[in-house]
């Protein structure tokens, strides 16, 4: 008899995930045929925002910029983990409270020690790529200042 109140209880979640991935692969498989088929050059052309790159950028950019969306998703996710604490607390009474302190305290001996490494320091990381940048800059005005006045 238990067995068919939990079949009961649990069959729309699972109908749910049927459709859901009947419905994902319905639709991967209509855009395969619907979709277009055109492979030109223009098509590999990168592009950022619309436009297209005049030259050959070989800019590239350091990984702490996705640090920041790791960090954020990371702590964003305690959030939501602490939310459904708070919603049942009145069912996990004072041993559910000392279990989210613990978490809690975790997740704060984690920040201190991304801050003591120096994880959230963006500007000092930027640093020295930007005093390097200005250097090759100024060289490279210096440089025009100096052709310019041999010409005249």
């Amino acid at each position: 008899m238990e067995l068919t109140s939990q079949i009961n209880q649990i069959w729309p979640i699972a109908a749910y995930f049927v459709i859901l991935v009947a419905m994902l692969i319905f639709m991967m498989v209509l855009s395969h045929f619907l979709g277009p088929k055109t492979k030109s050059r223009a098509k590999n052309i990168p592009y950022e925002s619309g436009i297209i790159s005049v030259d050959n950028n070989k800019t590239r950019f350091g990984n702490h910029f996705f640090l920041y969306a790791i960090f954020f998703v990371i702590f964003d996710l305690e959030i939501i983990f602490l939310f459904a604490w708070v919603i049942a607390f009145d069912e996990v009474g004072w041993l559910g409270f000392i279990e989210a302190s613990i978490f809690i305290l975790v997740l704060l001996a984690a920040l201190v020690y991304l801050i003591r490494v120096g994880a959230l320091d963006l500007k000092h990381r930027h640093q020295g790529v930007r005093i390097q940048q200005l250097n090759h800059e100024n060289l490279n005005l210096s440089s025009l200042s100096f052709k310019n006045k041999e010409r005249f």
